[in-house]
């Protein structure tokens, strides 16, 4: 894997007047995970006879408030292409044909972007959706901050996401029979976690889209610590679980209109440490991917991406 995360490390020893020692004790400080690092394995990574594994890497710069910048100077990883294209597949095999649908972006004018924090002032059409769902994320305590992030053309929506800013202890463990059952409604606490409550696409352009503003949003922010998604198919489950979510929680959703496109009988609920997201290789493949083939073709549309995660600081 190609990167600058030697070049990172040196500079910022330089500008922080740091020696490898100085580093050394930074970042071992309160880091069960960093707690073996010695300045002989530094001093060998600085001389490039060695190389800490991704994850590694990836809390080192979050750690050093550098994780944009050293996950943006990915230039290449080795993953596997055919897991990626049959997670596309599936995808969209089983998506809800709901909205129009466009082959690209280079010969759209027309595409917007809007984001709202206001759950209660959303977009009609999405306000139906939900409703027809009866679906239960409005009804948390209203502490709890939200993003909804709507992609349109020609005032057509073609995918929205909803993000909520929140603390890991909010879930029940186990099983519900309902949304409303999940949630724990009265729960103190630091915000540290971000949960993918809906997340609809038409296309796979879009899709990227989505899944690059949630992407740029996790690593510009490291009180995130987790991420939880909402399943309802047995191959995300098996795929996520295998990259390092745990299901912590399954609902019963006897009124949703997603009944008929999920082949398993309840709602997954899956928690994943944000680090360990972002450490898979097929995920940070595809985001990286995405994001230098916008920059490439479409920068606009990129740039409405940085505004998002500006947006959704905490």
């Amino acid at each position: 894997m190609q990167d600058k995360f030697i070049t990172l490390i040196k500079k910022h020893r330089d500008n922080n007047e740091l020696s490898q020692n100085d580093l050394v004790d930074k970042l071992t400080l309160d880091d069960e995970f960093l707690s073996k690092l010695d300045v002989v394995t530094l001093s060998r990574w600085e001389n490039e006879k060695t190389s800490p594994s991704l994850e590694k890497k990836i809390r080192i710069m979050r750690k050093l408030n550098l994780l944009t910048s050293y996950i943006y100077s990915i230039s290449s990883i080795s993953i596997n292409e055919n897991m990626i294209e049959k997670s596309l597949k599936v995808r969209f095999g089983i998506e809800i044909n709901r909205y129009k649908k466009i082959n690209n972006f280079k010969s759209s004018n027309n595409i917007s972007f809007k984001l709202s924090k206001n759950r209660h002032n959303l977009n009609d059409n999405i306000s139906e959706f939900l409703g027809i769902q009866k679906n239960e994320h409005f009804k948390l305590n209203d502490k709890w901050p939200i993003t909804v992030g709507c992609w349109c053309l020609d005032d057509i929506i073609e995918a929205f996401f909803i993000h909520l800013y929140t603390n890991e202890k909010i879930f029940n463990y186990g099983h519900s029979d309902n949304l409303s059952d999940l949630y724990i409604k009265n729960v103190n606490g630091k915000i540290n976690s971000i949960a993918v409550l809906e997340h609809v696409t038409s296309t796979k352009d879009y899709y990227k889209l989505s899944t690059l503003c949630l992407f740029d949003t996790l690593i510009k922010n490291n009180d995130l610590k987790y991420v939880f998604f909402y399943v309802r198919t047995d191959f995300f489950l098996k795929l996520i679980v295998s990259g390092g979510g745990k299901k912590i929680a399954t609902v019963a959703e006897p009124d949703s209109i997603l009944n008929e496109y999920s082949d398993l009988n309840f709602l997954h609920i899956i928690k994943i440490d944000t680090i360990t997201l972002l450490s898979n290789k097929n995920f940070l493949n595809f985001c990286l991917k995405s994001y230098h083939s916008l920059k490439r073709n479409n920068p606009t549309l990129l740039k409405k991406i940085y505004e998002t995660s500006i947006h959704t600081e905490i």
